[in-house]
């Protein structure tokens, strides 16, 4: 009688293991069946920073090309509205690109004066990097700005040129 008791409660925690493990399965397949892709907030956020340093390292350009000879500008920031949000001073270089010390520090204040933001985006640090291949030629250096999770751009002061966002 013992025997087949412990034969029966075997039987139940057999059959409720075999329950709770279906229903795992099941939820699990649910979950990934029905779970819709949702686009990464933090790179969404840094590519609006990217567009809006692209559109100022531009603009400020032109204004250099109006005012030339100079070595600063004062790039002033906008709101979506047209209003007035910021002024920042804005070092140029002889080709009248944006520019700054050949540094990692450089390139932040490169970042800082054209986009008028902190190296943030969506609560995460922007690292900026300064690379050169030979450190005694200022035109031959550039600046990666890039997310810890891979995605970058970089921005090659001498042209002006920023590199398409990249993972």
């Amino acid at each position: 009688m013992n025997n087949n008791k412990k034969d029966s409660d075997t039987t139940k925690n057999l059959i409720k293991a075999s329950i709770a493990l279906v229903f795992a399965i099941s939820l699990g397949l649910a979950i990934n069946f029905f779970h819709i892709g949702e686009e990464d907030t933090t790179v969404k956020a840094l590519t609006d920073q990217f567009n809006t340093f692209k559109r100022h390292v531009v603009s400020s350009h032109w204004q250099w090309r109006v005012r030339q000879p100079t070595t600063m500008i004062m790039l002033i920031h906008y709101d979506d509205s047209g209003s007035e949000i910021n002024r920042t001073p804005v070092r140029m270089n002889h080709n009248g690109w944006p520019t700054a010390d050949l540094s990692d520090v450089g390139c932040e204040k490169i970042w800082q004066s054209v986009v008028a933001s902190p190296l943030r985006v969506d609560g995460f640090k922007i690292h900026a990097r300064y690379y050169a291949e030979l450190d005694v030629d200022e035109d031959n250096y550039w600046c990666r700005y890039s997310l810890s999770k891979g995605t970058y751009f970089d921005y090659y002061p001498a042209s002006g040129s920023v590199t398409p966002l990249k993972d």
